[in-house]
């Protein structure tokens, strides 16, 4: 081999081993918000599929930060596994005014059905008039989905998640 072949077979590997020494067993996931017994979901946005769409964010996060992720119950007794719950709900507010809202969350990362660490997190949302319901809660949520990936890939037992400065 030339020294060029050499240098190539070099690079591409100290690529590629980073991926393959980092690599762990796949962290399950719900395929969609769970939400507590009890948290009332505004009427107005039953339709709105925002369970599912923070489902979809938080695998993708999950993706960029840790690599695998699968879906599945949570937790597993054999394996990874994160629960994220909302716990409290309130959203109000009309496409031309903007729309205020709290959401409250819970987490627990659990390792072979064994809590390892959990967070919570009180978000506070205040939208523009620009833009329905549906959507301004979507975009938050996916804004939460990546925090708590970020929290999922180096977690804190106990912490409560902030961001943007809170």
């Amino acid at each position: 081999m030339n020294s060029l072949s050499c240098r190539a077979l070099a690079i591409v590997l100290a690529a590629a081993l980073p991926s393959l020494v980092c690599a762990k067993e796949p962290l399950y996931v719900a395929s969609k918000l769970e939400v507590a017994p009890g948290v009332k979901i505004n009427e107005g946005l039953s339709d709105c599929p925002f369970r599912e769409s923070f489902g979809e964010m938080l695998k993708l996060a999950l993706h960029k930060e840790n690599g695998m992720y699968a879906s599945g119950s949570v937790p597993t007794q054999a394996g990874r596994s994160l629960k994220v719950r909302l716990v409290g709900f309130s959203f109000s507010g009309n496409g031309f005014l903007g729309h205020d809202g709290n959401l409250q969350f819970e987490g627990t990362l659990y390792e072979d059905g064994k809590k390892v660490a959990g967070f919570t997190d009180d978000v506070r949302l205040r939208g523009e008039g620009t833009m329905t319901g549906c959507a301004q809660l979507r975009a938050s949520l996916d804004a939460q989905a990546i925090q708590i990936a970020k929290w999922a890939h180096k977690p804190v037992d106990g912490q409560e998640l902030k961001r943007w400065g809170e």
